[in-house]
Formats: C-alpha cells, structure tokens, sequence
C-alpha cells in the first residue's frame, strides 16, 4: 500500500474511495512549467478532473498551480493544481482545460479511454489531425 501525503482537504483515510470521476490508465508525457523552468513527467492515468504526474526522482514539485502540455500528436494544455505528493512517485492534481478546442479533445480522449478505442482514433476531427493532401489528377 502507498503512503500517500495529502496536500489539501483528503484527509479522510478512504479518500480514494471518494473520487468523482473514473480515472484511466494512460501513460503519456507531459510537460511542466512552474517558476520560470520546464519539467518532463509521466501521466500514470487521469479522468475527467484530474491526472497522477510520475516524476523523476530528483525533480523539485512545482508550485501549487503550474501550466501543462499532455505530448500527445497535437499538444494538449491542461491549467493544473497540486492536490497530494505522493513521495518518490509523483504528484496527483486538478485539472482545468483552457479553452473549448482543448476541452474537446479531453474529452474525445476520455471516450476513446473508456471505450478502449486506440486515443488517436478518437481525437481525429477535433485539430489533431494532419491535413489532407490532394492528389494530382493525371493527364
């Protein structure tokens, strides 16, 4: 079992128990800025509100609320707030989604996730696709 530390109000020793919604596994990566510097780190899994950041070991935690980018084909941004460290594993934070392109593509990616449908499928139609190329008519 996990000693997890929480770092807001889960202080109910069943807080995991308590989540609204369903998390999925899904390894990414995802880029970091807090403070001025970048940081690399892994999403375990996430939900609708929110992700599991694996970090590197040696990585400082960053600030309480810090801007992401899920490296999916097209970047994602996601607005994130700290809400446990989990020591030696990573972070556990809120998420918001800053705009409605984004929030499209969330979501189209926690459908694909609970359906079990490869992400890329689901994402085609909302920005994340590369644009067609004509093909030359022949003479």
């Amino acid at each position: 079992m996990d000693t997890e530390k929480p770092r807001n109000s889960l202080n109910s020793p069943n807080w995991l128990e308590h989540r609204a919604s369903v998390r999925y596994e899904f390894g990414v990566r995802i880029e970091i800025e807090s403070n001025g510097w970048k940081l690399w780190g892994r999403v375990r899994n996430l939900s609708r509100t929110g992700l599991f950041i694996e970090l590197p070991a040696a990585a400082p935690v960053p600030d309480e609320a810090f801007h992401a980018r899920l490296a999916l084909h097209k970047p994602l941004p996601v607005e994130c707030v700290v809400r446990r460290v989990v020591p030696g594993q990573g972070i556990g934070v809120s998420i918001e989604i800053p705009d409605r392109i984004a929030e499209l593509r969330y979501a189209a990616l926690l459908v694909a996730l609970s359906l079990e449908t490869p992400p890329q499928d689901a994402l085609a139609g909302q920005g994340n696709e590369e644009p067609a190329v004509a093909e030359s008519s022949r003479s």
